[in-house]
């Protein structure tokens, strides 16, 4: 069968012979449908906004901060200060959700934590670092105060899970997250060195499973946190 159709109307016509191409072109489930998750905070936003709460920080990051407070720690007492982690994510993920779980929410700071999940990916140390970089600009054309978490260590003190998440590798991307702050006047909070264990490893009795912190892991990430956005605080009610 042949179609005798104008140039407008012979796409429809396509669909219309090659069912197949409806198929491919239809998501199946929601993380082709929605790739970024932004559909994952959507609810809790509204009501934020709605309710004209006052958001003075979001966190945004991957499972290390979600499970904070969650399934391990104890998340921060401070009003305001939201935690929009979602287990799993890349920094391109993030940065296609940044709008929606942060600037939205007009907040005054960002805490922008991930690398782990694009490294155990494959991608680079520079290609990660690219991606910290854009949302960070994005944050700052929006006036928001931008803040940096290092990579966390890893260790395969249960089972094997650091992968390419080499200690060198991960040294190499908190060298160039380091250098980026630098540049650009942001904050780097390092995360990293108050797990890791003379080597670089995530240290055995920090960790659940290799990978996440546990509560005492937790407990020592949280003052450099609270360290760097109250001096910030301080600062800008000068």
């Amino acid at each position: 069968m042949r179609c005798f159709l104008p140039a407008a109307a012979y796409v429809l016509c396509s669909f219309m012979l090659s069912p197949s191409l409806l198929t491919q072109t239809s998501a199946t489930n929601s993380a082709e449908a929605d790739f970024a998750q932004t559909s994952h905070y959507r609810d809790a936003n509204l009501k934020l906004l709605q309710a004209g709460t006052k958001i003075t920080v979001v966190f945004l990051g991957d499972s290390i901060t979600e499970r904070w407070g969650a399934l391990s720690g104890k998340w921060f007492e401070e009003s305001g200060w939201i935690n929009r982690g979602i287990g799993g994510q890349t920094t391109a993920q993030l940065l296609l959700r940044e709008r929606d779980d942060a600037l939205d929410l007009h907040p005054s700071a960002i805490v922008l934590e991930a690398g782990s999940n694009d490294m155990r990916l494959g991608f680079t140390p520079e290609a990660i670092r690219d991606h910290f970089l854009t949302m960070g600009e994005l944050a700052q054309a929006h006036r928001v105060a931008v803040f940096v978490a290092t990579m966390t260590p890893t260790c395969d003190c249960f089972r094997p899970l650091s992968g390419p998440r080499t200690v060198e590798q991960i040294h190499h991307l908190n060298e160039l997250l380091a250098a980026m702050c630098t540049e650009k006047h942001w904050v780097l909070i390092d995360i990293n060195t108050p797990l890791s264990d003379t080597s670089g490893h995530m240290r055995r009795e920090l960790t659940v499973e290799g990978v996440h912190p546990n509560d005492a892991g937790y407990a020592l990430i949280a003052p450099p946190m609270e360290q760097a956005l109250h001096a910030y605080g301080s600062k800008s009610h000068k």
